[in-house]
């Protein structure tokens, strides 16, 4: 957790801190996002989904707002990045209109600095290492040589 949250950092991308989370997976992924939407939560974060996802997510008993996708009109997931609205997207796709989508996706949360993840493994390696950024507990050299 603790290098992949320095990885992110020394790539000019630090981690989201808290905030409103997209979260629009493939099918195949829909068994992975309980758990991770649990932990999103945890993190203090709240949750937006696509229908089929957030379908997913009420049946399991965990709160989300729902979101359009770029093809089902507007407000959508587009407007929503450029209106700032997240703080951390997961995007993971499958099939033809839904890599076409997620190609806008990308481009707005780039150009809004917005983190955003399309493996459900970077999802979890994100969340986990938010509680690994130690930066809050730096300590000047002065103060390690008063220490000693």
């Amino acid at each position: 957790e603790e290098a992949y949250a320095k990885a992110n950092l020394g790539a000019g991308a630090p981690l989201p801190k808290s905030g409103k989370a997209l979260i629009s997976v493939r099918n195949n992924d829909k068994n992975k996002i309980i758990e991770l939407a649990k932990a999103l939560n945890g993190a203090g974060f709240s949750i937006e989904a696509t229908r089929g996802t957030a379908t997913t997510l009420y049946d399991a008993g965990i709160a989300c707002s729902v979101v359009n996708k770029l093809s089902e009109g507007r407000p959508n997931i587009v407007d929503s990045i450029k209106n700032g609205e997240y703080a951390y997207i997961i995007n993971t796709t499958e099939g033809r209109q839904a890599i076409t989508d997620s190609v806008y996706i990308r481009r707005e949360a780039l150009l809004n600095k917005v983190t955003y993840t399309t493996t459900m493994n970077a999802a979890f390696a994100t969340i986990r290492a938010k509680s690994a950024d130690d930066r809050d507990k730096v300590a000047s050299v002065q103060e390690l040589h008063a220490r000693l």
